[in-house]
């Protein structure tokens, strides 16, 4: 079944690169490609809106706009499929799209925003996993690489807030079960990223009042409210809330106008598009062929604050504990391993590798993608460069040392997982002298073992 699925994998994440297609009759999208300034739009559970026609595998995947100061793009969820809507003619739209990405599957409800003119993507859950990833797209190379943050805390589209004015992404961490290490998350925590210091720091835990309402990952429709300076979150088709996570405070909506329109429905309809632009509600329903936007006006008037607050922030003196206790435990630890190395010396690189990195046999994925790109080379007979590598890792632009230093770290970690892996002492990736000069070297991996490392 392994080769089966890489052969799915390949053959439909590779087409269609770059193809051009128009959009025809949308009139909501029309106009959203007419406003200027950023847009955040909503998130439904459904996952059904759909603006482009995509065949084949990836005809069911939903559909998620993204829109900047200036551009206007449609990403495929769960894909790193990224198409920008580049002219408007009369009723009809001609998109791109710009990515040459391979891998998908690992990025469902993924938060995508833009950033300093660059499209990110922040956590999801694929096949294993929910992640905490903040990933960007890079315009020059056509792909997607991980930004490295302070700590990675799984997160998903749902309820998250963008705060433009402060760079912060303000997000409640859903309970959640994570099948690599069976372990299950029942808490709700709510964490802010900083998007400048790449970090996430915990505010504290969902207040009692919210945990007990319905469960926030099944809401019916989330969007934000940029001018309220907060999460609009409807649950489940009853009360209507708005979180305010820089000021924790929780309001409750008391307009019913605004609750029947969000709330209204016939034979099955519901918003499928929303978004909040200078104090009015836009919305699309999913009955209109020609997804029309209407609006309503929205203002802090129109709810009523909660006397609980969103979370009960972290003690600061919880800080302070936390800190003595990892101080304890450092100096206990480092005594320990002190002793013992006097008695047993590591006497192997791979006893390094397994105290400095607790997955070692997992390929990461960045290492999954030079892998495949050296084996696919090396399948015509050809061989991966040095500089080749250096691209794919991202290090082009670094210094020589620094290149050197992270290219033999990668290889090193990518030899060592798959010889731990498949318990053999060969190298996945070997190093060759070039023809062309002998005092370079290039890279290759060898059929039977790229076979092994893919799972085909």
């Amino acid at each position: 079944m392994k080769w089966l699925f890489t052969l799915t994998l390949f053959l439909y994440a590779n087409s269609g690169y770059c193809q051009d297609s128009v959009i025809i009759g949308n009139k909501g999208l029309n106009r959203i490609y007419e406003m200027d300034g950023p847009l955040h739009f909503s998130h439904q559970v459904s996952g059904k809106l759909k603006f482009i026609n995509e065949e084949g595998f990836f005809f069911n995947f939903p559909q998620t706009l993204i829109k900047g100061k200036k551009d206007l793009f449609i990403k495929i969820e769960g894909t790193g499929k990224v198409y920008q809507i580049r002219e408007k003619k009369n009723d009809s739209l001609f998109i791109k799209r710009l990515d040459s990405t391979f891998y998908f599957g690992y990025n469902n409800g993924a938060y995508s925003l833009i950033h300093n003119d660059t499209i990110m993507s922040f956590g999801g859950f694929g096949y294993w996993r929910y992640n905490g990833q903040l990933r960007f797209y890079s315009f020059k190379n056509r792909e997607w690489d991980v930004i490295p943050l302070n700590q990675e805390i799984p997160a998903s589209t749902e309820c998250v807030y963008l705060d433009r004015n402060s760079n912060h992404l303000y997000f409640i961490q859903l309970p959640y079960s994570d099948p690599v290490i069976n372990k299950e998350y029942k808490q709700q925590f709510v964490y802010k990223l900083d998007l400048v210091d790449k970090s996430n720091i915990l505010l504290g835990e969902i207040s009692p009042e919210v945990y007990t309402k319905p469960s926030i990952g099944l809401q019916y429709l989330s969007v934000e409210l940029p001018s309220l300076g907060g999460e609009l979150v409807a649950l489940n088709g009853r009360d209507i809330y708005l979180y305010d996570f820089k000021n924790n405070e929780v309001y409750k909506l008391i307009n019913t106008a605004i609750e029947k329109t969000i709330f209204s429905s016939s034979a099955g309809t519901y918003i499928d598009l929303a978004f909040e632009r200078n104090g009015k509600l836009f919305f699309s329903r999913s009955n209109d062929p020609y997804h029309q936007l209407d609006s309503i006006p929205i203002s802090i008037k129109d709810f009523n604050i909660q006397d609980y607050p969103l979370y009960v922030p972290v003690n600061n003196y919880t800080y302070i504990y936390i800190g003595i206790g990892i101080v304890f435990i450092s100096l206990f630890g480092f005594f320990i391993y002190r002793k013992r190395k006097k008695h047993n010396k590591p006497n192997s690189e791979e006893q390094e590798y397994a105290l400095n990195d607790g997955k070692e046999n997992e390929f990461k994925a960045h290492e999954l993608e030079l892998i495949e790109k050296i084996y696919q080379i090396s399948l015509s007979g050809k061989s991966y460069s040095v500089d080749d590598v250096n691209q794919v890792l991202g290090l082009s632009k670094k210094s020589l040392e620094i290149q050197k230093k992270i290219r033999t770290e990668t290889l090193n970690k990518i030899n060592h997982r798959f010889k731990m892996k498949h318990e053999t002492d060969e190298d996945l990736i070997e190093r060759i002298r070039s023809d062309e000069d002998r005092r370079f070297y290039r890279y290759i991996i060898r059929e039977e073992n790229g076979k092994k490392a893919l799972g085909i």
